[in-house]
């Protein structure tokens, strides 16, 4: 919980990729956009995917090959067995190593409103954090 004030004053400054990778602290890791969503009620977890799924193919397209956009489904307590599931509702989006704004010059062109209109048909982004995530080897 400490943490939240820091976050919030960082997104208040108007942490963009941009400013995410060029006035952050030094990360030994990779720069991370991580979002949190919930599901809206007619949306979907296989509609959010797939706006993720085309999000990443945007960046393909538009030749940006160093970045890389996973959606994780929250696992929550299921009351009715007393195990685990996944959520219905959450969501969580890790964007690894997001491009500058001067490397993604096609933003906002029709292509990229496809993809942002599948995820608002799907989901409200509860919040947003520039974070720096540790490399993991295995």
């Amino acid at each position: 919980m400490r943490f939240i004030p820091f976050f919030i004053c960082f997104l208040a400054l108007g942490a963009t990729p941009a400013i995410a990778q060029n006035l952050a602290p030094k990360c030994e890791g990779d720069i991370t956009i991580v979002s949190i969503y919930q599901i809206k009620p007619g949306g979907s977890i296989a509609g959010f995917v797939a706006a993720v799924a085309a999000n990443q193919a945007w960046y393909r397209t538009n030749g940006i090959t160093d970045n890389q956009i996973a959606a994780s489904r929250v696992i929550v307590k299921d009351d009715a067995t007393g195990g685990t599931k996944f959520s219905d509702t959450d969501v969580i989006t890790y964007h690894v190593h997001p491009p500058s704004d001067e490397r993604t010059p096609e933003m906002g062109d029709s292509a990229w409103k496809l993809f942002e209109k599948q995820y608002d048909d799907n989901a409200e982004k509860k919040a947003e954090y520039s974070t720096c995530m540790p490399r993991f080897s295995r």
